[in-house]
């Protein structure tokens, strides 16, 4: 198994590490539960500057800052792929390879599709099978998603 790459913590819930090839990631954690309605949910995101290549040491590091973060609490996240660019769908294939290959079964993977006429609408919720408020936060994330249908 290759090691992560070094991670630096830039905030409360900001990260930043460097690659081989000189890129600079940039990962982050946004706290949405007043919005969202319950407590500990976040939504998470990460970009690189510079020209990414393909390097495994990045899903390493990915996975170890998704693993820290559960290892603190037991939160909620869910995962919005970015639609702008229209990548959104390798973005899901790329998160679901890494999520199985990481063999976490304490944390449950709920994923939605909705495509609209102008984009393809992609997420998953990340909950903690034994979270003590598993049902309401699943409920609240399916009316969530209701609401993402009728936009």
């Amino acid at each position: 198994m290759q090691l992560p790459y070094h991670i630096v913590q830039t905030d409360d819930l900001a990260y930043k590490f460097i690659t081989q090839s000189g890129v600079v990631y940039a990962a982050y954690f946004i706290d949405i539960s007043e919005a969202f309605g319950a407590d500990h949910v976040y939504t998470f995101s990460f970009d690189a500057v510079g020209k990414p290549v393909n390097d495994g040491r990045v899903r390493y590091t990915i996975v170890k800052i998704l693993s820290d973060f559960f290892q603190v609490n037991q939160n909620s996240l869910i995962v919005v792929c970015e639609t702008c660019d229209k990548k959104e769908n390798a973005r899901f294939r790329l998160f679901e390879k890494w999520y199985c290959q990481t063999g976490e079964h304490d944390i449950e993977k709920i994923d939605v599709f909705v495509d609209h006429a102008d984009y393809n609408f992609r997420s998953s919720l990340l909950l903690f099978k034994e979270h003590p408020r598993y049902q309401e936060i699943k409920g609240i994330y399916d009316e969530w998603v209701k609401s993402e249908m009728e936009k």
